[in-house]
């Protein structure tokens, strides 16, 4: 075993004195638009109804109630009012992704940070600063496990890999020391939880993994403050975090941690559903918009690509993705994305959180779509996430197409105008200005909270 753990290799980090550069805190304010919009957008839910229902809210700031509630203008304590904007912002499947560990930081992190704010009157660059760790440490704890690996034995890496990230955020945030942040990690490691059985139903608890694991990691911040120990080897340890949700430590895995880098290795959804099924999505709506009055009638079958590691998640088993009961059910289903996509055009809010409608309104769309694997996808990957898919008409044409990045991956990554556009689809274009304008603006030397209140208090729409 490595004389130095790796709980604290990710303390050191997170302790380290980082500068961060123009690149890093322009998006860093960029992916906080982002979170912000799809959680204000995303508080009508009804699984964004019933977590709120479940905890004692505050229409007023208290001292046992200090942390806002995003867009529902009440309060709760910091790891409520984690839990509860975790579990609110990721139930869109909207949310930003670190590809290469298949994660969402933003939906774990900025609650647990924001949070704790709240709580603390921690200036605003402090709070960047400390997501940008956050986003470090919860990516290079995935990388560790692998995607495949966590798949592969039913885990949901946001959940699992997302408590360590936001343990090391709030560490950051208040200042813990480096044993203290070692033990905040190892006890997140000790927390850690979260499964794919969503899947068998269309259930909602991949949206709580991320609510949990943001509240997880004020706990273990916490607890790691107040002097609470934890094994120096809970992650690589015989019992520890890598053995349990992955596959152990995996030779050629090791941390590479590098302040800002996995931020801005993150990718930007334009889809409500699974990140592994959009570039298939961008390549059937090119298609659609190429060939306008393609008919089923001209169809024999369409043919997507789908990478091994997300087929667990959107494509296995077959027969199951032609039962589409629950908007869940249609986030991770890559023959619903594909046949919305080609048979509208479209792949949007509306269509998904109606999902089982429009499901039997292209039943017979459903029907022709295939999965299948590619060599060429699976050399790129993790990597690179790339697309292929292939459209055979009755009359012998085939229409294929490739793509070698996914829209809003890091080579092409989302602009400001397009995540302002995407927040207006939310919540509403003046408040998606409002929103852009106040973290544009936001004065880093003053505190956090004040500045964003009113515009975390914007009203949602209803998404088309």
């Amino acid at each position: 075993m490595h004389s130095e753990s790796l709980a604290r290799q990710l303390a050191r980090h997170a302790c380290a004195p980082h500068t961060p550069t123009k690149e890093v805190s322009e998006w860093m304010r960029l992916l906080l638009l982002d979170y912000l919009a799809i959680t204000i957008g995303g508080i009508e839910r009804d699984s964004a109804v019933a977590v709120r229902s479940s905890v004692s809210l505050s229409p007023e700031r208290t001292e046992d109630k200090p942390a806002l509630v995003h867009g529902t203008g009440m309060y709760a304590s910091a790891q409520e009012a984690a839990l509860l904007n975790g579990a609110t912002s990721h139930g869109l499947e909207l949310d930003d992704t670190f590809e290469e560990a298949s994660l969402h930081p933003a939906v774990v992190i900025f609650p647990a940070v924001l949070a704790v704010a709240d709580e603390g009157g921690h200036l605003a660059n402090e709070v960047l600063h400390a997501a940008t760790v956050g986003y470090d440490v919860m990516c290079e704890a995935g990388v560790l496990i692998g995607a495949a690996e966590s798949y592969g034995r039913g885990f949901h890496p946001t959940g699992v890999a997302g408590v360590i990230g936001a343990a090391a955020a709030v560490a950051t945030l208040l200042r813990l020391t480096e044993d203290q942040t070692t033990h905040a990690v190892a006890l997140a490691a000790n927390l850690a939880a979260g499964s794919l059985e969503f899947l068998s139903d269309g259930s909602w608890t991949k949206r709580l993994n991320a609510g949990h694991a943001s509240a997880s990691g004020i706990r273990a911040a916490r607890l790691a403050q107040s002097g609470f120990t934890a094994p120096e080897h809970a992650i690589e340890g015989r019992d520890g975090f890598l053995n349990q949700y992955g596959k152990g430590l995996v030779a050629g895995r090791s941390l590479n941690l590098e302040y800002g880098k996995s931020a801005l290795a993150t990718s930007i959804k334009f889809y409500p559903c699974c990140r592994y099924m959009h570039g298939n999505i961008d390549l059937l709506r090119e298609i659609r918009r190429e060939h306008p009055g393609l008919g089923l009638e001209d169809i024999d079958v369409i043919e997507t690509a789908v990478l091994k590691a997300g087929a667990t998640l959107i494509s296995d088993p077959p027969e199951r993705k032609l039962i589409v009961n629950t908007p869940v059910d249609a986030q991770f289903n890559m023959p619903f994305g594909a046949a919305v996509a080609l048979a509208t055009g479209e792949a949007t809010v509306a269509q998904f959180e109606d999902a089982p409608r429009v499901a039997n309104d292209l039943g017979e769309w459903l029907g022709k779509v295939v999965c299948y694997t590619s060599d060429r996808l699976e050399a790129a990957f993790p990597a690179s996430w790339q697309a292929e898919v292939r459209v055979k008409l009755k009359d012998g044409t085939v229409i294929e197409r490739f793509e070698d990045a996914f829209r809003g991956s890091p080579s092409d990554r989302a602009t400001r105008d397009q995540l302002v556009d995407k927040a207006a689809g939310l919540v509403g274009s003046d408040a998606a200005r409002a929103l852009d304008s106040s973290i544009a603006e936001l004065d880093g030397s003053a505190p956090l909270a004040g500045q964003l209140a009113r515009a975390a208090m914007v009203e949602p729409v209803r998404a088309n």
